[in-house]
């Protein structure tokens, strides 16, 4: 992993810590669990993040980047977080997340070999 890859996904951690989840997780790796292996009854809540998500990461790396995170870390054990922490975690995606998928459009555009190209497997 590259430097700035390391940094952001230190980011991304810290940013999962602080809205109540295992600092040792991401938040797509937490998000990838609670919407699609957990029985949780806020399911709709985790599968809408879920979507914020992957339509930022899409340019780069293609469908499902939060459950392909999940199963990356599925070692990890996911914390749900309360109600507050729930909030907290939707509002840290929705305002990293919306500049995230301008820049991440934006970058395939100029870097074209960026762009995901072909078809995920789960």
């Amino acid at each position: 992993m590259s430097w700035i890859g390391g940094v952001l996904v230190a980011i991304d951690q810290l940013g999962n810590a602080i809205a109540g989840g295992n600092p040792d997780s991401t938040i797509s790796a937490r998000t990838g669990y609670f919407a699609r292996v957990s029985e949780t009854p806020v399911r709709p809540y985790w599968e809408l993040m879920e979507s914020i998500i992957d339509f930022t990461f899409y340019p780069l790396d293609g469908r499902d980047h939060c459950y392909r995170a999940y199963l990356a870390d599925s070692q990890e054990r996911n914390e749900e977080g309360s109600d507050l922490m729930r909030g907290m975690l939707g509002l840290i995606i929705l305002f990293t997340c919306l500049p995230l998928a301008l820049l991440t459009r934006f970058y395939v555009l100029v870097f074209p070999s960026a762009r995901f190209e072909g078809v995920n497997k789960p």
